[in-house]
């Protein structure tokens, strides 16, 4: 039976959260640089997610300074806690409540540029769901009376070629924003469970490591200014100012104190039968067929059926405004 047009991934427009710029960032810019320094080695972003294997991994390195709310490394408070962070958040969600929820350090060697993307959705009660269906349930539109708001503030430090920061803030059908190097020591506080942006390539292409030339078990580490992978018996080194930070911070939103209950007390959360009985109940509509409630998530067609429905729109890449 023939698929329905691809559904959008937008929240209606009044959920879209805009755009928050900082600049600067940081009071302290130096401390931060620091702790940068002081966390290597990293592991690979692929490696810290323990995301499927392709063989086509890129030199992007991550550590986590907090998750689940809670801090990892006690040394990255001013971070986690940043008040122009919190500030910006309620001006971006038109929140009165912001809990800082996870931060960590991204940091790419010379690499060719991302795909526009969003971040994971996140649902009240869904904390357990399959990677794939959250991502199908984001594009469904279906979705955001449990909608968790997650506000993101990404701060880089950068002033090497390459490493633009392309957002489109009116949805995948609107003008594409582009914030260009130097970044350094500036902020976008925004809705990127929701928003695409991507990553531009980093470096000179020439220099750029192709996707694959590191393995999973690739390593960064730092010493006096240079940052060298090392893959086995295989060195890549590059020079502090080729490298780009970014730092991101991610924080619940809520409207209120009454909104934040909603998410503690777990009183309207979904179930995964919840779930797949609404997108059955869509699809029906849509006349594309039903979902096999008792053969659930774990059957294939009815996996098949939800993703050939529910993907990611086209996103307009033609034209683009700068932002100085």
């Amino acid at each position: 039976m023939a698929v329905s047009a691809t559904v959008t991934s937008l929240r209606p427009e009044e959920m879209l959260a805009k755009p928050v710029p900082l600049d600067p960032a940081f009071e302290d810019e130096g401390r931060v640089l620091e702790l940068i320094r002081q966390s290597a080695p990293y592991r690979l972003s692929a490696a810290v997610h323990k995301s499927r294997e392709t063989g086509k991994d890129v030199p992007w390195f991550r550590v986590f300074w907090a998750y689940g709310e809670m801090l990892a490394d006690p040394r990255a408070d001013f971070i986690f806690n940043n008040p122009r962070f919190i500030e910006a958040a309620k001006e971006s969600f038109g929140a009165k409540v912001v809990v800082p929820s996870s931060l960590m350090n991204n940091i790419n060697a010379p690499m060719a540029g991302g795909h526009p993307h969003l971040d994971l959705p996140h649902f009240r009660g869904a904390e357990r769901f399959p990677f794939d269906l959250l991502v199908a349930m984001g594009h469904s539109g279906l979705f955001h009376p449990w909608a968790i708001p997650i506000a993101s503030a990404l701060c880089w430090f950068y002033r090497g070629a390459g490493g633009d920061f392309d957002y489109w803030p009116d949805g995948p059908d609107g003008e594409r924003m582009t914030l260009s190097s130097p970044l350094w020591n500036r902020a976008v506080v925004a809705d990127n469970e929701y928003m695409f942006h991507r990553v531009g390539g980093v470096g000179r292409d020439r220099d750029h490591l192709a996707p694959g030339a590191i393995s999973r078990k690739a390593v960064l580490h730092y010493e006096d200014g240079t940052w060298t992978i090392e893959d086995g018996d295989r060195r890549y080194s590059f020079p502090e100012e080729e490298m780009r930070h970014s730092v991101l911070w991610k924080a619940y939103a809520f409207e209120d104190e009454a909104a934040l209950r909603v998410f503690r007390d777990k009183s309207d959360d979904l179930t995964l039968p919840m779930a797949l009985s609404i997108l059955s109940d869509d699809l029906d509509r849509r006349g594309v067929g039903r979902l096999d409630a008792e053969a659930g998530y774990a059957d294939a067609d009815n996996r098949r059926l939800i993703h050939q429905t529910y993907r990611a729109p086209e996103v307009r890449d033609a034209s683009r405004r700068r932002i100085t």
